[in-house]
């Protein structure tokens, strides 16, 4: 019975690592890519558009340049239909883009896939390739602390990485919000210019926004917003 069992899981697809770093990248930047898998093994790349950046329209075809043994070889994506590439079982690649003149907010899609005897499992990675200059958005959800809301949380140190930082923190709403990041505390009040006090600061790591409730809120709880919202700017570095 356990011979029985063995041959059966030797028959199935399995991928025991797959790893894409950095999770954001510029246009221009370079992603690792490492993995290790059971069966026959491909590795596809699609292209979409990046949601709340204003992108929606027809995306480019582009030129991938994968750079594996020794050599580097260049694929062209077409946005519609993808990239798919045959690799072995166990590896490393390198993925950038060949330069051109576009430039646009995009969300990578990188799946590794394993098939055998019939059967495919997969893993997705995904990855934001951003504008030297973007916009974007940090939410926690709040507490009510006394007559305040706090909320605070831990930026995703792995999706941002280290190839981008702040450029510039705003109101992501209509109330006055005190931020703390990075050893800095600004107010930030709504229809004000966007603070340049965090420019350089990690995206990724510790916040903590903070707001006093207001009359109605202190009255009725169930007016609390579900986040408390700020609006950033990007820099790539």
């Amino acid at each position: 019975m356990v011979a029985a069992c063995l041959a059966v899981a030797a028959c199935t697809p399995r991928i025991y690592s797959f790893t894409v770093d950095p999770h954001t990248i510029g246009q221009n930047d370079t992603v690792h890519v490492r993995w290790a898998a059971r069966g026959k093994v491909f590795l596809k790349v699609q292209d979409y558009n990046y949601p709340r950046s204003g992108d929606s329209g027809h995306l480019p075809d582009l030129t991938l340049l994968f750079s594996y043994d020794g050599r580097t070889t260049p694929v062209t994506l077409h946005a519609q239909s993808g990239i798919q590439l045959a690799l072995p079982a166990r590896d490393s690649l390198a993925i950038r883009k060949r330069p051109d003149s576009n430039s646009t907010n995009i969300l990578r899609y990188i799946v590794l896939a394993a098939r055998l005897q019939g059967k495919e499992t997969d893993s997705v990675i995904q990855i934001e390739v951003r504008i030297d200059s973007a916009a974007d958005q940090i939410a926690f959800a709040p507490i009510i602390f006394g007559d305040s809301l706090v909320a605070s949380g831990i930026n995703d140190t792995v999706r941002w990485g280290d190839v981008f930082s702040i450029l510039t923190v705003a109101a992501g709403s209509a109330r006055s919000l005190t931020v703390t990041h990075g050893g800095v505390t600004r107010v930030v009040t709504p229809g004000q210019e966007p603070d340049t006090a965090f420019r350089g600061s990690p995206i990724g790591g510790q916040w903590l926004i903070n707001s006093p409730l207001t009359a109605d809120e202190k009255d009725d709880h169930s007016l609390v917003p579900r986040f408390l919202r700020i609006a950033i700017t990007i820099k790539h570095r």
